[in-house]
């Protein structure tokens, strides 16, 4: 063999060589980013789910969610979603379902309609309140607001816990 065609596989060797060392390279930062990536959704601040009024159904009746002022939701530990077409009936739904570890809860502000966190929520319960499945449940980002409200149905705020041990009036999931 003359030197040049030792050289030229050689020169083509190392160039495999570099290569695989690149393509390996690259590899390892995408695995290492994707698992970034990966870990900073799951560990983050849980976010309320977007619910599809008028096509989403309710995790505990079957029915279509379609009020977002009773719509509830709740995210598990390991990321499912469960979404609600009334709070009360949300909250019947984890009673009878121990075993489901809830990390977030998630409800609507009556008045504004935006998402709040169930947690730190104001209840009002009352058989005046015409709830999707007649749990009358329904809750506040503001206790003045909830307090108003709870005045012209003739009960009282409650809070989180209160309202999730509630022997509440309806619902499939009572």
């Amino acid at each position: 063999m003359n030197q040049l065609t030792v050289d030229s596989e050689k020169w083509a060797v190392s160039r495999l060589t570099q290569l695989a060392s690149l393509f390996t390279f690259y590899f390892l930062l995408f695995a290492i980013a994707f698992l970034l990536v990966a870990c900073a959704q799951t560990t983050g601040e849980p976010q309320p789910p977007t619910i599809a009024y008028g096509r989403d159904v309710c995790e505990a009746c079957g029915m279509i969610i379609s009020d977002a002022k009773f719509a509830a939701a709740t995210q598990s530990i390991d990321g499912k979603t469960y979404k609600f077409d009334d709070v009360g009936e949300m909250f019947a739904y984890h009673a009878k379902h121990p075993e489901i570890q809830v990390r977030a809860w998630f409800v609507h502000d009556y008045d504004s309609q935006k998402w709040i966190a169930g947690a730190t929520a104001f209840y009002v319960i009352s058989k005046e309140i015409k709830s999707p499945m007649g749990t009358g449940v329904v809750a506040f980002a503001d206790k003045d607001a909830a307090e108003a409200f709870a005045g012209r149905v003739n009960t009282k705020v409650v809070s989180f816990d209160d309202a999730r041990t509630a022997k509440l009036m309806g619902g499939q999931g009572m």
